[in-house]
């Protein structure tokens, strides 16, 4: 059971630091977003899952670590759809302000 925690434990982490260095090396707040979004789907459940099955962990910690999952599991997707769509409406109105209201020059309508 030990070599079963400390494998899901080593790759959350793995995932987790992936994903802050290819935070670091992306440009832009979509693509920022795309970047830390494999911590909160794969990173942490592995984590905890790690965490959960450690000798050491007694049933409370186990539940306290089902609580965090289940949190994060709930209010992950909600997050990110928010954080989206604030990038895109704050994309739109730079676009808006650079190009004009009639959009990019050349794309009048006829």
């Amino acid at each position: 059971m030990s070599l079963l925690a400390d494998t899901l434990t080593w790759a959350g982490t793995a995932v987790c630091v992936l994903a802050g260095l290819r935070l670091a090396a992306t440009s832009g707040a979509a693509g920022r977003l795309h970047a830390v979004a494999p911590v909160t789907a794969l990173g942490a459940p592995l984590l905890l899952a790690g965490l959960a099955l450690r000798p050491w962990s007694s049933w409370h910690d186990v539940v306290k670590i089902a609580v965090i999952g289940v949190l994060l599991a709930a209010t992950g997707p909600a997050t990110v759809v928010t954080a989206g769509q604030a990038v895109a409406r704050t994309t739109s109105d730079k676009a808006d302000t650079v190009d004009g209201p009639g959009g990019p020059p050349g794309t009048e309508a006829p």
